[in-house]
């Protein structure tokens, strides 16, 4: 296993690891409200405070970094449409920042939590709707939620095997391109394939009703500094 992967669950005893998932989860469902159409002075507002947070928690940006050219790729990419759209600097930079402040939100979130426990919280709050099975779709997303970490960890091995047999990119990159990204889809269909053996040995019931986390006071100082950081905005006028 490659250390420090991207959107990776680490299990500690932080402030927000020890929070309700639902909690975490309605946070980051406000922040990335918030940034939708955010101006460039609200878009960084809400980026130093997630930058201020994923410091304090401690994540390794510098070896997620190494997995996330994609997003920073794709941040680039926003740039250059918005600018060719609009002409605009402050509107190019706050496209590009927003799209990378709701990714700094989902690492935030995905490595202090657990896909079991907001499968669990989610189920069962999903499940007092009528007609409606709740924890299957709660387990539905638990499994996805654990497979965006491993298609990152299978990419890593993948490109870390290549490096070790010493092959380069820049001779035939057409060719390079189609080997790893069969190399990649093969290794990950047999770790999704171990996945499912895995879960028939154990009698996975997606429909089973599971235990959920309580709530705590840190729920309620998450809620408080989540209206503390809407207000500051409105009150200024962003």
């Amino acid at each position: 296993m490659v250390e420090g992967v991207a959107f990776h669950f680490r299990d500690r005893q932080t402030f927000l690891n020890q929070a309700n998932p639902l909690t975490k989860l309605a946070a980051l469902l406000c922040v990335s409200f918030l940034l939708v159409g955010a101006s460039l002075e609200m878009t960084l507002y809400l980026g130093v405070i997630l930058a201020a947070t994923a410091l304090a928690l401690r994540l390794p940006l510098g070896a997620y970094l190494k997995e996330s050219l994609f997003f920073l790729f794709m941040a680039i990419f926003i740039a250059v449409t918005e600018w060719l759209a609009s002409g605009n600097y402050a509107q190019t930079a706050a496209a590009s920042l927003r799209f990378l402040a709701i990714v700094l939100a989902g690492m935030v979130l995905s490595d202090t939590t657990a896909p079991d426990d907001l499968s669990r919280s989610l189920g069962r709050v999903l499940n007092y709707i009528p007609f409606l099975d709740g924890y299957r779709i709660a387990a539905t997303i638990e499994l996805t939620l654990a497979i965006i970490p491993l298609i990152f960890d299978v990419a890593m091995q993948v490109k870390v095997a290549r490096h070790a047999r010493l092959q380069r990119t820049w001779r035939r990159p057409v060719s390079y391109l189609v080997s790893y990204t069969s190399s990649l889809f093969t290794l990950l269909l047999d770790r999704m394939d171990d996945l499912s053996v895995a879960l028939d040995a154990r009698a996975f019931d997606p429909s089973a009703p599971r235990r959920t986390v309580a709530f705590s006071v840190r729920d309620a100082i998450i809620c408080l500094a989540m209206v503390v950081i809407v207000g500051i905005p409105t009150f200024i006028g962003w």
